[in-house]
């Protein structure tokens, strides 16, 4: 039950391998893109122009006093709202117009336009320092010297104007509260002052003032200038006016000395002035490079998974089973003979282990297959040429000799013969001569023991080549001198196995299917498309031969024990054991 429960488990496990064996398959896809986008980013490095930046730290403190009337004209709701005005007072327009006017700025290609305040204020960047009364004032320009010029000249004229910006006076009261001299009109706009129209002391005044003229009025009807109580009226009004005038200058004064607190208090400072940069801010030629790189590979990496996606070639059993509807009899492994070695050689040495035990594998799984059939002679073919058939046949071969059986191999392929090379053993009197036979030759089969069978350095292995290349192929093999060799071949050897022509475009191995009714369909991993496959299945089946199961060959070697190879749970389970 253990055993059961860990194979399950890895079943869930994400199998890196694959997909890692899937990248470098199409490597040079990602290697083209990686270049593409380290181009483009060289490029885009070159070719834009630089851009500066200069920041101008400034601390703006939350401000209440200084008004003249901080109740009759409300207060800020919130931190949040006096901060976020201050900000769009920094980018306002009268503000850059005043600055663009200033440093004339219309002389620079970048800011000369009717509207260069709007080209200002896009190379313009408000950055507060989170959780403080700081804010960064960036400013970015082609010209460096410009961008420092500019910051510290938005800065300053930002914070000389804070002091209007925050008064609820107009500049006629500053000016009428600042002479020392003052005119009638200037003396009509103080008496107008709020502090002094609503101060009750004066109100009560100007109402004793008011009924003293009344009863002046009166008098002055019934009396000349000189009577007593016409004196006595004057000289209560001369007193009261002079009480008014007093009061009046009181408040003034008391505004003076609370605007004078204003003036000197600016809640607007600058804390550090920009500097001239040294290097531009744009473009970022390392991060550039970066994105390049990331970009190219990620869009790499993209295209060749949508290339394995749109792939209908057979990469797995899954593929074979599902795609096919084969039996899965195992995998061939990709692997590269040294020069002057065998092809057969892995299956003669220690060295490559899991090469030989996928031919054993296969051969059990045959074995099997086989068990029903009182001959035990099969065909090895596949779609198109160039899919590891021959490779398959000459590996499956000895592994069938090692168990102690007697084996024929024959090269069924009388046009492309290759069997001979395997083997290196000459290619003449094979096949094509078998067929060939004719009555005044003798018995036929002493004719074929005679000078056809060959032996190998492997005991019990015995091949017979395809000969010397006939003009005509499907001829000979239409004779019924076919079915008399597959009797014979039969009859004296244990298994007999054909490595016949591809399926297509020729029906060689369909003659052949006459006399051998069964067949191992090889595929070529990622090479072997579906399509192709089928219609080869396909012809197979209406020639009424039986497909005993499919082979992949030139399977790569990383993914033998991946998910879906025969060997994945053995290996796994045999893996987690040891840990």
């Amino acid at each position: 039950m253990n055993t059961n429960l860990d194979i399950n488990n890895n079943e869930d496990t994400i199998d890196f391998s694959y997909y890692i064996s899937v990248i470098f398959k199409h490597l040079w896809i990602l290697i083209l893109f990686v270049f593409i986008g380290v181009v483009i980013a060289t490029a885009v490095n070159v070719l834009t122009q630089p851009v500066y930046k200069a920041t101008v730290l400034m601390m703006i403190d939350r401000e209440t006093a200084g008004r003249i009337d901080t109740t009759s004209f409300g207060s800020w709701a919130s931190d949040e709202d006096y901060y976020r005005t201050q900000y769009k007072l920094l980018e306002s327009k009268s503000l850059l117009q005043k600055i663009h006017k200033n440093l004339s700025l219309n002389q620079y290609p970048e800011f000369a336009d009717p509207n260069g305040w709007a080209k200002l204020k896009k190379r313009l960047k408000i950055e507060p320092v989170t959780r403080s009364r700081l804010v960064n004032l960036e400013v970015s320009s082609f010209d460096r010297e410009l961008t420092a010029k500019i910051a510290n000249a938005l800065a300053k004229t930002f914070a000389a104007d804070n002091i209007t910006n925050r008064s609820f006076i107009t500049q006629d009261i500053i000016a009428a509260l600042e002479s020392t001299v003052k005119n009638q009109q200037q003396q009509e706009l103080l008496n107008s002052i709020p502090q002094v129209v609503n101060s009750d002391f004066i109100k009560n005044l100007k109402n004793k003032e008011i009924g003293l003229q009344e009863n002046y009025a009166k008098l002055i009807a019934k009396y000349t200038s000189n009577h007593p109580e016409v004196i006595s009226v004057e000289n209560q009004l001369k007193v009261v006016r002079e009480k008014i005038d007093i009061e009046t200058k009181r408040l003034i004064q008391s505004i003076k000395i609370d605007l004078s607190g204003q003036f000197a208090g600016n809640n607007i400072r600058i804390i550090d002035e920009a500097t001239v940069p040294d290097n531009p801010y744009l473009p970022r030629k390392l991060i550039n490079l970066l994105i390049g790189v990331v970009a190219g590979g990620i869009i790499a990496i993209l295209i060749i998974f949508m290339i394995e996606f749109l792939d209908k070639s057979i990469k797995s059993s899954e593929d074979l089973e599902r795609e096919l509807d084969l039996s899965f009899l195992g995998f061939v492994p990709t692997e590269k003979l040294k020069k002057g070695t065998k092809e057969y050689s892995f299956m003669l040495s220690k060295d490559n282990p899991l090469y030989a035990e996928q031919i054993r594998n296969i051969r059990v799984m045959l074995n099997f297959t086989l068990a029903n059939f009182k001959e035990k002679a099969f065909l090895v073919t596949s779609s198109v040429q160039s899919e590891g058939k021959t490779n398959l046949s000459t590996n499956l071969a000895v592994a069938m000799a090692q168990t102690g059986s007697k084996v024929l191999i024959v090269d069924g392929d009388l046009r492309r013969a290759r069997l001979h090379k395997s083997f290196e053993l000459p290619l003449r009197n094979g096949m094509s001569d078998i067929l060939s036979f004719n009555e005044n030759d003798g018995n036929f089969n002493e004719f074929i023991e005679s000078k056809f069978i060959k032996k190998t350095e492997i005991e019990n292995l015995f091949v017979i080549t395809a000969g010397i290349n006939p003009p005509n192929p499907s001829e000979l093999l239409s004779r019924e001198l076919l079915g008399k060799f597959i009797q014979w071949a039969t009859s004296k050897f244990d298994i007999v196995l054909i490595d016949t022509p591809a399926i297509l475009p020729v029906n060689d191995t369909l003659l052949w299917g006459k006399y051998i009714d069964r067949t191992i369909f090889t595929v070529r991993h990622g090479k072997t498309s579906t399509k192709m496959a089928k219609i080869a299945i396909e012809k197979i089946i209406k020639a009424n031969i039986k497909i005993l199961g499919g082979v992949i060959t030139y399977h790569k070697k990383q993914g033998i024990a991946a998910k879906g190879s025969s060997y994945y749970y053995y290996y796994s389970y045999k893996n987690k054991k040891k840990n």
